[in-house]
């Protein structure tokens, strides 16, 4: 059994030995560079490199790192394309791609395809905020410019990428942007976006249907070149509930995601869709629109965990369990005890689980790193 042959039985309802790992990923190169070895990082693994990805086609050493990362890390699934691998669900040719423009100091300002520009803090934490979005008033949606989504220069990394991560017993992914977020996080601003859905709400429509269209050719585009999972990040709620009512996401997004799934479905792919906060409202509609795995499962945010696994578990693959905060606990024992508790839940999943934590961040030690790996190779045995 490979990580690949593991995904695609928990994916069918089975029960491998072993729970597939998907992690959140390391939050940035610095974070990278601390806690990889050397042969498991260059500047194509990040989605932001250190100034620009190359335009060349990816060299058979570079797509070797990548894999080194995935064996080292143990993961059942890697982006690709440039930028691909981390984190998940951004990245990648899918996605808006990024170039730097500024650095000084800690802080750093990118300019991203469809002309946002984001700022990138590193002292004391890693943080990013929208610095510049394309988008003010609703006729600036005529001007905005978008890559094309069917030049095959774009993909040109992904169909060698796909078949070596097979090869390799790792499944291939490709990430595209949230439906919701990915307007507020790139296009505009989050706080317009709130007042346009009841003030404007043809405008919102028009323009979520302008980057959800380019998302799905981007989708399509992957999925022709051999990838097997889509990602997407849509955090749409809060530890309070969602960010939008139950009401809106149905008329103004979820539509879209039906399309990504009967997509990713028609072509034998499938779909992995990870949302920060309680999103208890819109489970069953998702669910019922085709979702594969759903990862909304943070324990600080979602408190009902054992009730969704009872309703909801034989129907789609749950990820999850293991809470945002889990890298700060002080003691070792306390850490442990996190991740045999998502284990004990996930082995009650009906259909399936993954396991996924949220990710390393730069001030982790080496030595507390060392431990979660060896964690999550502990608590993916499902006997």
């Amino acid at each position: 059994m490979s990580e690949y042959t593991d995904m695609l039985a928990v994916l069918a309802g089975q029960k491998p030995e072993r729970f597939p790992y998907t992690p959140m990923g390391h939050w940035n190169r610095r974070a990278c560079k601390k806690l990889l070895p050397a042969d498991c990082f260059d500047d194509n693994l990040y989605c932001l490199p250190a100034e620009r990805h190359d335009s060349r086609p990816r060299t058979e050493a570079s797509r070797r790192v990548v894999i080194s990362y995935a064996r080292f890390m143990g993961v059942s699934t890697l982006g690709c394309g440039k930028g691909g691998a981390l984190p998940f669900g951004h990245g990648g040719p899918a996605e808006i791609v990024g170039e730097l423009v500024e650095r000084e100091g800690d802080k750093e300002i990118w300019r991203f395809e469809g002309g946002s520009r984001r700022l990138y803090r590193f002292d004391p934490y890693s943080v990013q905020y929208g610095y510049r979005f394309p988008i003010e008033r609703p006729e600036d949606l005529d001007r905005l410019e978008l890559p094309d989504p069917r030049d095959p220069a774009r993909w040109v990394d992904v169909a060698p990428d796909a078949a070596a991560f097979k090869a390799a017993g790792v499944m291939p992914a490709a990430k595209i942007m949230g439906f919701f977020s990915g307007i507020h996080n790139n296009f505009f601003e989050f706080q317009r976006l709130m007042i346009s859905l009841i003030d404007d709400p043809a405008f919102v429509q028009r323009l979520t249907a302008r980057l959800a269209e380019w998302s799905l050719a981007c989708a399509e585009e992957a999925l022709g070149r051999g990838v097997r999972l889509v990602e997407v990040c849509d955090d749409l709620g809060t530890p309070e509930g969602l960010l939008i009512s139950p009401e809106m996401f149905r008329d103004f997004f979820l539509p879209w995601y039906r399309r990504l799934f009967e997509l990713c479905h028609a072509r034998g792919a499938y779909v992995h869709l990870h949302s920060h906060g309680n999103i208890e409202a819109v489970i069953p509609m998702l669910i019922e629109a085709g979702v594969d795995i759903l990862n909304p499962f943070d324990p600080r945010e979602t408190p009902h965990l054992e009730e969704l696994i009872e309703r909801y578990s034989g129907r789609v693959v749950f990820c999850g369990f293991v809470p945002s905060d889990f890298y700060l606990y002080p003691r070792d024992e306390d850490i442990e005890t996190l991740f045999a508790r998502a284990a004990a839940l996930g082995r009650r999943c009906r259909r399936g689980y993954i396991l996924m934590e949220h990710g390393f961040p730069e001030e982790l030690t080496s030595q507390r790193f060392r431990l979660i790996l060896d964690l999550v190779e502990k608590y993916r045995r499902i006997a």
